[in-house]
C-alpha cells in the first residue's frame, strides 16, 4: 500500500536515516554514506505491513507484521516499526534488515533513532558488505548530534564465516570502537587480531583515519631485515599531511654495519603541474673499485621530477637524479638503475605538429671502465605532418632538428643540424596489389671538436666541419592471396621493395658515429629505407628487399604465420660492420615464425641466418604453454658478435619461469636466467610459494642474484609476506646473504 497523508511525510526518511546510522561504522577502505550528497528525503517511500495503527492521542504510527519499506534502491524490513511524531523517535523491532543502495546488507534486533534521526541505538548489528566483508557489534550508539558513534564488542573480517564454526581464518576484535565524524578518526580499545580464533596481535589502543579521509598524518609501519652488507636494519617513518596540495614523508633506517640512512620525500601539486623531490644521506664506509676502503664518507642521493602545463599547447618538465657514488643506491636498496638520466624539457602540441627542446646529463653507475657519457645541450626538434591524401593523394611530412653532444677533458664533442622532408602514398589496385611509395630528402651539417678519428690519423683535422645531403626513393608492393579451406583461411603474400639513394663516401672521417653503432637487422626493419638506427650513418645506393609471408588462420582463433626475407644491394661498397648481417651485397636471411595453437600454447621465433652457410647468427624464441594447472614460459636468445659495437663476442642466454597451481589456494612459482655463452653460469633465480584465498595471502620467496659487470650485485634474499584483505600487507624480515659489491 502507498500513503501520502501529511503525518506520513516525515516517515519516508526512516529507510535513509537508518542506512546512514547503520553504516556509520563502516571499516576503512569502504565508502561512508555520510559523505554522500544524494537527497533521498524527496523520494517517495512505499511500504507494506499486515496492519497499520495510528494513535492520534499519542501521535504514534505503528506498522506491524512483515513491514517492508522501499525507497529508491534501499529496502528496510522489520517485524514492527513505530514512529513517535511527538518525540521524533523511530523504533524498528525484531528481525530488522536493510539493503542499501551499494548492495550492503545490515541486520539488527533493535533500532532506535531520534533527534531528527541523528542519534540513536542499534543492538545486535550484523553487516554483510558488498565486497564480502563482515562487521558485527553487540551495540552501536550514535550521539552528539550524529558526530560520535560508539560500538561495543565489535568484530571485522573479510573471510567466510561458517555458522557451525564461528571462527573465521582471521578477524579483528575490539571491546570498543569510536568513530568521530568531526575529527574523522576511528579509535579502537583492546583491539586484537585473531587467526583461527587464536589472538596473535594485541594493541590496547590505536586509531586510524575514517574512510572519508584519504590522507592523515601519522607514523608508518616499520620495516626490518638483515643483510651481509647492512647487518640488522629497521626502517621507520612519519607521514605529514601538510595541506591538500602537499605532503612530506621522513624515514630513518639505522643499520648495524652501514650507518644510519635518513630519507625524505616532498610532493606538491600546483594548479598547472606537480613536483616530487626525494633525497637521502648516510655516513658509512665505501669500497672503491680499485679495492681501497674509505671510512666515514658522507654519501647520499637526490631525485626530483616535475611537469607543468604552460598553456593548452606548451608544457615543460624536468627529471633530476644524482648520487655520490656508484654503489650507494644499490647498497641501501633505493634503486638498481645502471645509468641515471637528468633532463629538462619543453614541448609543444598543436594539431599534427610537435616541437620539443631539451637538455640531458647522465651519471653512469656501472662498475668498471666506461666511456664518458656526453652532455646533450641542446636537443631541439620540430616535426610537421600533413592530412591524409592532402598532397597528390598522399601525405607529406617535414622536420628540423639540432643536437649538441658535449664531453669534457678534450674528448670528442659534436654539434649537428638536420632538416628533412618526405612524401608518402599508399594505394590498392583493382586487382588487389598494395603499393607504398615513399620519397624522402634530408640535409645534415656537422661541427666536430677533438675528433676521435684524428687521434688515429694525425693528418686529419681535429675540428672538422662538413655537410651531407641524402635523397631516398622507396617503393614496396605486396600481393596477398587468400584461400578458404574448410574452417580456416590460408594466406600467401609475396612482398618486394626497391630503394634508391645516391652513393656517399663512407670514408668521410669528418662525420663521427654517435647514434648508429649498434645495428640490429631483422624482419622488422627489412623494408625500411635505412637499416641504421640513427642519423649519423645513412644507407645509400640501390637495393632490393624481398620476402614471403604465409599464414593459416582457423575460425577457432588458432593460427600459424611464417615470414622469410632478404636484401640485395646493387653496389658492393661495405657500409655496415662485420657481423651485422648487412656487410655483404646479399644480406643474411631473416625471418619469423609465430604460432598460436590454443589458449594455452603459443610461440614466437625470430632468426637471422648466414647468407652462404645458413649458420645461425641470431636466434630468439619466446614460447609459453600449459593449462589451468601448470604454465611454463621460456625465452632463448643468441646473437653473434658485431664488430665495433662493444659486443664483439657472441651472447647466449636462456630464461624460464613457471607456475604450478597445487590447489585452488596454493601456488608454486620459479624463474631463472642462465648465461650459456662464453661466460656460462646462473645470473639470477627466484622460487617461492603463494597462498591466496578470499581474505588472506601468504608468500615466502627466495632469490639469488649473481655478480655481473652491469650491476655488481651478488646476494641471496629470503622474504616473507602476509596480507589481510582491506587491511594491508605485512612483510617479514628480508634476509640477505651476500650483498657485497664487486668490481669488474
Amino acid at each position: 500500500m502507498s500513503f501520502d497523508r501529511s503525518y506520513f511525510s516525515r516517515f519516508r526518511l526512516v529507510a535513509v536515516l537508518a542506512a546512514l546510522f547503520l553504516l556509520a561504522g563502516t571499516p576503512a577502505g569502504h565508502a561512508n554514506p555520510l559523505s554522500q550528497k544524494n537527497d533521498y528525503s524527496a523520494a517517495p517511500v512505499n511500504f507494506t505491513a499486515q496492519s497499520l495503527l495510528h494513535d492520534d492521542e499519542k501521535q504514534t504510527v505503528t506498522a506491524i507484521g512483515d513491514v517492508e519499506m522501499v525507497q529508491e534502491a534501499q529496502i528496510l524490513r522489520a517485524d514492527a516499526v513505530i514512529y513517535d511524531l511527538a518525540q521524533d523517535r523511530v523504533t524498528a523491532i525484531g528481525n530488522v534488515s536493510l539493503l542499501d543502495e551499494e548492495g550492503n546488507l545490515h541486520f539488527a534486533d533493535y533500532v532506535e533513532l531520534h533527534n531528527h534521526m541523528k542519534e540513536g541505538l542499534v543492538q545486535k548489528l550484523l553487516t554483510l558488505l558488498a565486497d564480502g566483508s563482515r562487521f558485527t557489534a553487540e551495540e552501536a550508539k550514535r550521539e552528539n548530534n550524529g558526530i560520535k558513534t560508539t560500538m561495543t564488542n565489535a568484530t571485522y573480517t573479510v573471510c567466510k564465516v561458517c555458522e557451525m564454526d564461528p571462527h573465521p581464518l582471521w578477524q579483528i576484535k575490539a571491546s570498543k570502537v569510536v568513530h568521530d565524524a568531526d575529527k574523522k578518526t576511528v579509535r579502537y580499545k583492546d583491539a586484537r587480531l585473531e587467526l583461527l580464533g587464536v589472538p596473535m596481535i594485541y594493541s590496547p589502543i590505536f586509531s586510524h583515519p575514517d574512510p572519508t579521509l584519504k590522507r592523515k598524518s601519522g607514523f608508518l609501519r616499520p620495516q626490518y631485515g638483515w643483510s651481509k652488507a647492512l647487518g640488522t636494519h629497521i626502517r621507520g617513518g612519519y607521514y605529514y599531511d601538510i595541506a591538500p596540495d602537499k605532503d612530506m614523508t621522513l624515514q630513518v633506517e639505522p643499520t648495524t654495519l652501514a650507518g644510519i640512512l635518513t630519507e625524505g620525500e616532498w610532493r606538491q601539486r600546483f594548479k598547472n603541474g606537480q613536483l616530487k623531490i626525494n633525497a637521502s644521506t648516510a655516513n658509512s664506509s665505501r669500497k672503491e673499485e680499485d679495492g681501497r676502503v674509505e671510512d666515514d664518507k658522507q654519501r647520499g642521493h637526490v631525485t626530483a621530477n616535475g611537469k607543468f602545463d604552460i598553456n593548452d599547447k606548451w608544457r615543460s618538465g624536468f627529471d633530476l637524479a644524482r648520487t655520490t657514488d656508484k654503489q650507494y643506491l644499490r647498497l641501501y636498496d633505493i634503486s638498481k638503475e645502471n645509468v641515471l638520466t637528468n633532463q629538462v624539457y619543453a614541448e609543444r602540441f598543436y594539431g599534427r605538429d610537435y616541437s620539443r627542446i631539451s637538455a640531458f646529463n647522465f651519471q653512469d653507475l656501472r662498475l668498471g671502465i666506461r666511456p664518458d657519457q656526453p652532455d646533450i645541450v641542446p636537443m631541439a626538434e620540430h616535426y610537421m605532418i600533413g592530412e591524409p591524401q592532402s598532397l597528390w593523394g598522399g601525405r607529406w611530412q617535414a622536420g628540423i632538428s639540432a643536437l649538441g653532444l658535449n664531453r669534457q677533458n678534450d674528448n670528442q664533442s659534436m654539434q649537428r643540424g638536420s632538416v628533412d622532408a618526405g612524401w608518402e602514398r599508399r594505394g590498392i589496385s583493382s586487382w588487389g596489389m598494395e603499393t607504398l611509395l615513399h620519397l624522402d630528402g634530408r640535409g645534415d651539417f656537422y661541427a666536430v671538436e677533438n675528433s676521435d678519428a684524428a687521434l688515429v690519423n694525425p693528418a686529419l683535422d681535429r675540428s672538422p666541419k662538413t655537410a651531407r645531403g641524402m635523397a631516398t626513393a622507396n617503393l614496396t608492393s605486396s600481393y596477398p592471396l587468400v584461400k578458404t579451406v574448410a574452417s580456416r583461411q590460408a594466406i600467401i603474400e609475396p612482398v618486394a621493395g626497391i630503394s634508391f639513394s645516391p652513393n656517399v663516401s663512407h670514408t668521410n672521417d669528418k662525420i663521427p658515429n654517435e647514434d648508429s653503432i649498434d645495428t640490429n637487422f631483422d624482419s622488422n626493419n627489412l623494408f625500411q629505407q635505412s637499416r641504421y638506427p640513427g642519423i649519423d650513418r645513412q644507407e645509400d645506393g640501390g637495393r632490393m628487399n624481398y620476402g614471403l609471408k604465409t599464414g593459416l588462420y582457423g575460425d577457432n582463433g588458432r593460427y600459424g604465420k611464417v615470414f622469410i626475407g632478404q636484401s640485395y644491394r646493387f653496389s658492393g661498397d661495405r657500409t655496415f660492420p662485420q657481423g651485422s648481417g648487412l656487410e655483404d651485397r646479399l644480406s643474411d636471411v631473416v625471418g619469423q615464425v609465430q604460432a598460436g595453437l590454443s589458449d594455452y600454447l603459443d610461440a614466437d621465433y625470430r632468426f637471422r641466418l648466414d647468407n652462404q652457410t645458413l649458420a645461425a647468427r641470431h636466434h630468439e624464441i619466446i614460447a609459453g604453454g600449459g593449462n589451468n594447472k601448470f604454465r611454463l614460459n621460456s625465452r632463448y636468445f643468441y646473437t653473434a658478435g658485431v664488430a665495433g659495437t662493444g659486443f664483439d663476442e657472441a651472447r647466449q642466454q636462456i630464461q624460464m619461469d613457471g607456475t604450478y597451481n597445487i590447489t585452488e589456494t596454493w601456488k608454486f612459482k620459479a624463474a631463472g636466467l642462465v648465461d650459456i655463452g662464453n661466460q656460462p653460469g646462473l645470473r639470477n633465480a627466484t622460487t617461492g610459494f603463494n597462498y591466496v584465498d578470499e581474505c588472506f595471502t601468504f608468500s615466502v620467496e627466495g632469490s639469488r642474484n649473481v655478480a655481473n659487470e652491469a650491476s655488481g650485485d651478488n646476494e641471496t634474499k629470503l622474504l616473507l609476506r602476509i596480507g589481510f584483505k582491506n587491511i594491508g600487507e605485512f612483510s617479514g624480515p628480508q634476509i640477505s646473504l651476500g650483498g657485497n659489491q664487486v668490481k669488474k
